[in-house]
């Protein structure tokens, strides 16, 4: 009589072990995650997220840095990229194919490019800097001096000329410095290549830069009208007031150029994988906040409708079971859905 108890046992255990093998072979064994080059806040934020995810989710997810949106959304078409962290801006436009995406949609054959997204993150605050023993107290004093600038064309270029425009001026307004990214335009500060250059606050190299020359960023200009100029080049900016004594290089209460960061997927990654995920970030943000550069990466910015792009069913699936998505964010989907044809 033991012996068909025991056998009876063996096969239930064999069968849910099965189950259990089948639910997790469902899953992606790996996920490329895009984000930027180290020494970059969005680097940082996206070694944590993959971290989190891996941790909590039978899917290791592997990092991978690129020079920036320009070169690795392209991927997603390929299939050589799966998730990523970036700023809005440039995945909106990527979204819809505009700007510099047009002419990158058109030779990877599609309108606009499948992202969907995961979930809001954190403010990415970047502004003009300078040495801490620079005369320049606002952006207008930079007229007639050496700026860093980059390559037209890129985001890093519309974001200069956004702050430019906040301050009433253009890139004719200052002795242009070229450098190919916020990291060397960072170092040429330091090095006393160029006055005043883009960096990120809460990046490591803006660590590196407090630290050697005391950097510190100018403050924009919250009026309206300065914000529309500013707008004009990059849509998904706003200017807020960031505490002073919160993080290193703002020593007190000012307002600065913010962009969210913001975590995607391609479209056709499968609604289970990225249901994983959203979970694991979200029910481990605790130990999220934790991780260099992702303090501010807190569950009441998950759901966000900045910048317009449409969920993924994997994340809408999740917010729906916690509750959170509301009759009004099943119209915004709609609404975005809409907006690409």
């Amino acid at each position: 009589m033991k012996r068909p108890l025991i056998l009876c046992g063996l096969a239930l255990i064999l069968t849910l072990s099965l189950v259990g093998a089948s639910s997790a072979a469902g899953l992606p064994k790996v996920l490329n995650l895009a984000t930027m080059p180290p020494g970059m806040i969005v680097n940082a934020q996206s070694v944590g997220i993959a971290d989190i995810c891996s941790k909590y989710t039978p899917i290791k997810i592997k990092v991978m840095p690129a020079t920036n949106e320009m070169v690795w959304v392209p991927m997603t078409a390929t299939g050589e990229i799966d998730i990523g962290v970036a700023s809005s801006l440039p995945i909106r436009q990527a979204y819809l194919g505009t700007f510099v995406f047009e002419g990158i949609a058109k030779k990877a054959r599609v309108k606009g490019f499948p992202l969907r997204l995961i979930g809001g993150g954190s403010p990415l605050r970047v502004n003009f800097v300078v040495r801490g023993d620079d005369p320049a107290k606002k952006i207008p004093d930079l007229k007639g001096r050496r700026v860093v600038t980059f390559r037209e064309g890129t985001h890093f270029d519309l974001y200069t000329k956004a702050r430019l425009a906040n301050a009433g001026l253009t890139l004719k307004d200052v002795k242009q410095v070229p450098a190919p990214n916020p990291i060397e335009s960072a170092r040429a500060v330091m090095e006393g290549r160029a006055d005043s250059g883009d960096l990120a606050v809460g990046a490591p190299i803006a660590t590196e830069a407090v630290a050697k020359v005391k950097a510190r960023w100018l403050p924009m200009d919250p009026s309206p009208e300065a914000v529309k100029r500013m707008k004009k080049f990059c849509e998904t900016a706003y200017v807020a007031l960031v505490p002073g004594g919160v993080h290193i290089g703002v020593p007190e209460d000012q307002y600065l150029m913010h962009m969210d960061v913001i975590f995607v997927a391609r479209e056709d990654i499968s609604e289970a994988a990225i249901y994983e995920i959203t979970k694991a970030v979200y029910e481990h943000n605790a130990e999220l906040v934790k991780k260099p550069g992702l303090f501010e990466w807190t569950t009441d910015k998950f759901l966000t409708k900045e910048p317009r792009l449409p969920y993924h069913p994997g994340a809408i699936k999740f917010y729906k079971e916690k509750g959170l998505w509301t009759k009004e964010m099943e119209e915004f989907q709609s609404a975005v859905l809409a907006e690409k044809p």
